[in-house]
């Protein structure tokens, strides 16, 4: 009834999760079972229901490896006890006993297929079960268990249920697939939740069975790799010591492996070799997923340390493992991204690049084909630098850009959920250590008190020295009115422009809070609806759409290319946040060099907010957004056109809603407008068209925008 370890036996055997399946257990399993057989003729009525439905999940235990003598037949002995079980159930009118020897039935039967029919079938006579006698445990099996649906939603569901039961060794197994779920390969801030409690559920329970060893054991294995994924190698190696140490205590699984690869992350490449050389005595012949990864990691060992020749021995035999591995599973293509990119890392080192590029193309494919991230920002590095060495910069340049824009990605989600981790880290830590750091803490509090007292007089001192300086300046401005008359035509002039541009200044800096509050505002709404995954995505669009509103926020103008840079962000974020309600366009008429015309920074994109806000929002069916540019006469023509609900009909709803401020984007852009045409020479200026469709109904609205612009960086100056 363990779909998760199945899964795992079957499909990423090779990861370091399946390391917990050794020969010890199998014979801690085979004992279990010879005392359910020896117990069974002594049995009657429901207990031997109960019996009869423990000998079947036994067999998932025992035969959970490639290598087991009873792999390829454990669903047929499973289903021969569960069979048994469910008619001496129905005979009894045992509901319970009905419900677990269905669940067994279906995972014997799923074990060839998840997704088999069979399966489904009495999963959903088992869920119908439960509901009639109301049992919160059975309800709790039949969504862990359960072949269709989302799996996260059923782990959730049933994890609620195991909760309302009081049954914490079910909510430790619920919980610790729930972390496999999220982590898989990735960070995530709700696994952290679960993982940690997972670990308050394992301190709780005594365990009886190996498996509930496991479970306990893999509560600080599960926290070890969240770490390890997010960087931060020392905390997961904390916890991988506390795995250790219960592992050993249990008789359970040793963590060498998982030494070795900290070590070898942290740059200690001595230690790694030094754990992986007892790794390889224990489990480096017990299964080929084993074989590869280790291996692998062994190769990385010797590349750090220059000794080539040996890295590449070592890639071979990882690659021979999983040639192995096609023999039982020809589509499980997820470890090949590894020793393929280590095997072009080793032929890059020797200068041997052409072999280099093939083996890491290779690599960089599964690693896309199978979206692991690590693997493929390693990748586009490699042939980045592959392609640089063989002299094709084009290749070099268009990898580069891959890897970065990818880890950039990788580490914003990193830095967010560290910022998570951490705070979550010092709560407990204040917890365990609430009254060691009383003291401390009351000294902290004086010295926060002294340092507020000193910030106060520091405070005074500087309103003081504000009021002095304040009067001298007035005192001068007042002196300098006095002979203003006696300037010359040409230094007011000077100073005329001076001020236009400070209050240019003025206005660009009022946009960048407004776009801002906008753009929260949007993410907090995908908080609000629990929608984590947009809002990560809005969130890291979003992050990168700030970092170059900051860039050209003290400049006055920008090329056109950054301008519709940021424009494209902008509307991919809107886009995003109306669940892909409108689609939009950026077309050039003629041929320009956006690279080399300067305009107002953040000036068309009050004109698309405008038209998305007041006329895509409130149409009814897919709505579009054209943007297009064209040059004439030393003018920039740009022309917005949507096919919204027009402004009048716009106006009517706007009236009627509680909402009837005045768009602050377009207003603060009308005053840039006005300020920019005070300038000789400059004529910029925009007239909104309302367009109608054949029976004169309106159909949109069209913005025509003609722009001045700039074409050279002294322009700027």
């Amino acid at each position: 009834m363990k779909k998760q370890l199945l899964i795992i036996a079957t499909l990423t055997a090779f990861t370091l999760k399946a390391q917990c399946q050794d020969k010890n257990l199998n014979y801690k399993y085979s004992l279990i079972l010879d005392s359910l057989k020896a117990k069974l003729p002594a049995l009657k009525d429901s207990a031997r229901v109960d019996c009869l439905n423990a000998i079947s999940e036994t067999f998932v235990y025992l035969y959970n490896s490639y290598n087991s003598p009873g792999f390829k037949t454990r669903g047929d002995s499973m289903s021969k006890y569960s069979a048994i079980a469910y008619k001496e159930a129905s005979g009894l009118g045992y509901k319970y006993g009905m419900g677990i020897s269905l669940l067994d039935l279906a995972l014997a039967s799923r074990i060839g297929d998840n997704k088999d029919s069979t399966s489904i079938y009495n999963n959903r006579k088992a869920m119908a079960i439960g509901k009639e006698i109301q049992n919160e445990k059975l309800l709790g099996l039949t969504y862990l268990d359960r072949p269709e649906g989302d799996n996260m939603e059923n782990y959730k569901q049933a994890l609620y249920y195991f909760q309302r039961a009081g049954d914490q060794k079910m909510e430790l197994e619920t919980l610790t697939n729930i972390v496999w779920d999220y982590t898989n390969g990735e960070q995530s801030v709700e696994g952290i939740d679960y993982a940690e409690r997972a670990i308050q559920v394992a301190q709780k329970i005594v365990p009886s069975t190996p498996w509930e060893d496991e479970m306990v054991q893999w509560s600080y294995k599960n926290m070890a790799d969240l770490y390890k994924t997010a960087g931060d190698y020392q905390t997961a190696l904390d916890y991988v010591r506390k795995s250790d140490i219960y592992g050993k205590a249990t008789d359970g699984m040793k963590e060498d492996i998982s030494f070795s690869e900290l070590y070898y992350l942290m740059g200690k490449y001595d230690s790694a070799a030094y754990y992986w050389d007892f790794w390889n005595k224990d489990y480096a012949t017990y299964h080929f997923g084993h074989q590869a990864f280790g291996n692998t990691l062994r190769g990385n060992i010797y590349l750090k340390k220059g000794d080539y020749d040996k890295a590449i021995a070592m890639f071979n035999l990882s690659l021979n493992a999983f040639r192995k591995d096609g023999k039982y599973n020809t589509k499980n293509t997820y470890g090949l991204a590894r020793p393929m990119l280590a095997m072009g890392e080793a032929y890059a080192a020797k200068n041997d690049n052409k072999t280099a590029l093939s083996y890491a193309t290779q690599g960089l494919g599964y690693a896309m084909a199978n979206n692991i991230n690590q693997s493929k920002i390693n990748g586009f590095e490699l042939i980045s630098r592959i392609y640089y060495k063989l002299g094709k910069s084009d290749s070099a340049y268009l990898y580069l850009r891959k890897y970065i824009t990818l880890k950039d990605s990788v580490q914003n989600n990193q830095f967010i959920w560290r910022l998570n981790n951490y705070k979550k880290a010092a709560a407990d830590a204040n917890k365990e250590a609430r009254i060691g750091f009383l003291n401390k803490d009351n000294k902290i509090k004086e010295q926060q008190l002294k340092q507020e007292a000193t910030f106060k007089k520091f405070l005074i001192a500087v309103f003081i020295s504000v009021i002095l300086a304040g009067l001298y300046v007035f005192r001068n401005l007042t002196l300098k009115r006095k002979n203003e008359k006696l300037e010359s035509e040409k230094k007011q002039a000077e100073l005329y422009r001076q001020a236009a541009e400070l209050e240019m200044q003025a206005l660009r800096a009022q946009m960048n809070p407004h776009f801002i509050f906008n753009c929260l505002s949007s993410i907090n709404r995908f908080i609000l609806k629990n929608e984590s995954k947009t809002a990560s995505n809005y969130l890291t669009r979003f992050s990168r759409l700030i970092r170059m509103v900051l860039i050209n926020s003290q400049k006055p103008l920008i090329t056109l290319e950054d301008e519709l840079q940021m424009l494209r962000l902008y509307l991919d974020m809107e886009r995003l946040r109306f669940k892909e309600s409108f689609d939009f366009s950026i077309t050039f008429l003629n041929a320009m060099d956006d690279d080399n015309i300067f305009i107002p920074p953040l000036l068309l994109q009050p004109f698309c907010e405008n038209a998305i806000w007041h006329g895509l929002m409130h149409k009814d069916g897919q709505g579009r957004l054209d943007i297009t540019l064209s040059l004439g006469n030393n003018i920039l023509y740009c022309t917005i056109t949507d096919n919204g609900i027009g402004r009048e009909k716009a106006e009517e709803i706007k009236s009627k809603s509680a909402e009837k401020e005045k768009s602050m984007g377009l207003k603060i852009t009308t005053e840039r407008l006005a300020l920019l045409n005070r300038e000789k020479g400059v004529h910029t200026s925009y007239q909104m068209e309302d367009l109608l469709d054949e029976n004169g109904n309106p159909s949109g609205t069209k913005v025509h925008l003609r722009i001045s612009y700039k074409e050279s960086v002294e322009a700027i100056i």
